[in-house]
């Protein structure tokens, strides 16, 4: 395929792309996709040193499995599979204006960018609080997403999906006496407060501030094992789900990763392809996410051959002498 063509292909995937990652530019006689110029643009500066990291975490159960990336419709669960581990997700049942009530799932970007910043905040502060500001404004801004009223509603509506939705967690277990499952049961909020502006438009703020109060079990596994990663790096990729996805995984199997590992497609499909129909439509989409993937991380060394894919031991992306959770608040700021 030639590089116009494949740029051309990038562009026709809108339903990934938020309309500002569509927009074009020509370059050298071509047409290129604004996301690939913002990622190409993050690779040159980090190359040059002139690009610092902006060290953010995630939790590491969105490192293994991920959420929808596509609106999964009405369906009664949802479920992904990373080797023993397996998450199964309910929607949310959500009360509209009218006092109706719908079911809804957290799919795409938005939910992907909250759970970074909210684990991101509760990690540093140490606290299961977190404020989302006084405005929808300042909270999308916090996000690096523009703000307009249909980007605002999308992230309401996606904000209640994701604090709403029941998740559980299953894992083989194996003992000298024999084998069993555990499952663990919780939601990510405990509880959630959000007041928005009545004058969002003209840059007001609310009377108080929205927070949301993470759940026991989702903020334990934050302070025990955060991910680290580069919040540019995920802003520089911002456009699709299935980028950000492998980005946090990638930078997650690093950072324990001793050997070279094969990894089948069809396992691979299981913890990320939810919603590709036939495994070679996952496995082409994959390879085009990892490429862009390692634009930005070109230190990760990952090799596609026809029946896996092989990851070898690499560099994390995120430079640190030693793990941020052993760290006081102090040395993280110092850093």
């Amino acid at each position: 395929m030639s590089a116009e063509s494949e740029f051309q292909d990038e562009v026709s995937r809108g339903d990934e792309l938020e309309p500002a990652e569509i927009e074009e530019e020509r370059w050298s006689g071509l047409i290129v996709p604004r996301a690939r110029l913002k990622m190409l643009d993050f690779a040159t500066k980090a190359e040059q040193g002139a690009e610092d990291q902006n060290v953010g975490f995630s939790a590491r159960l969105f490192a293994q499995v991920s959420l929808p990336q596509r609106n999964p419709g009405e369906i009664p669960y949802y479920e992904r599979r990373n080797g023993n581990v397996t998450l199964t997700m309910s929607p949310a049942l959500i009360t509209k204006r009218d006092r109706t009530k719908v079911r809804k799932y957290p799919y795409g970007i938005y939910p992907r960018l909250a759970l970074t910043y909210v684990a991101t905040e509760a990690f540093l502060t140490q606290s299961p609080v977190v404020d989302l500001g006084r405005s929808m404004r300042s909270f999308l801004s916090k996000l690096n997403v523009e703000y307009s009223g249909r980007n605002a509603n999308i992230v309401k509506d996606q904000l209640a999906a994701l604090f709403g939705a029941q998740l559980s967690v299953e894992g083989l277990a194996v003992n000298e006496s024999g084998h069993g499952t555990v499952s663990e049961y919780f939601q990510i909020a405990k509880s959630v407060s959000l007041w928005w502006a009545n004058r969002e438009e003209l840059g007001d703020e609310g009377l108080w501030a929205s927070e949301v109060h993470l759940s026991e079990e989702f903020f334990n596994s934050i302070k025990a094992s955060p991910v680290p990663v580069d919040l540019k790096a995920i802003r520089a990729l911002g456009g699709s789900s299935l980028r950000i996805d492998l980005y946090i995984w990638a930078t997650y199997r690093m950072y324990y990763l001793t050997k070279p590992t094969r990894i089948k497609w069809a396992d691979l499909s299981n913890q990320f392809g939810a919603q590709y129909g036939r495994l070679r439509a996952f496995k082409a989409a994959f390879i085009k996410e990892l490429q862009a993937v390692q634009i930005v991380y070109p230190a990760l060394n990952a090799e596609v051959t026809q029946d896996y894919l092989i990851l070898r031991p690499s560099l994390t992306h995120v430079r640190s002498n030693k793990p941020y959770k052993s760290l006081d608040p102090k040395e993280r700021q110092a850093e």
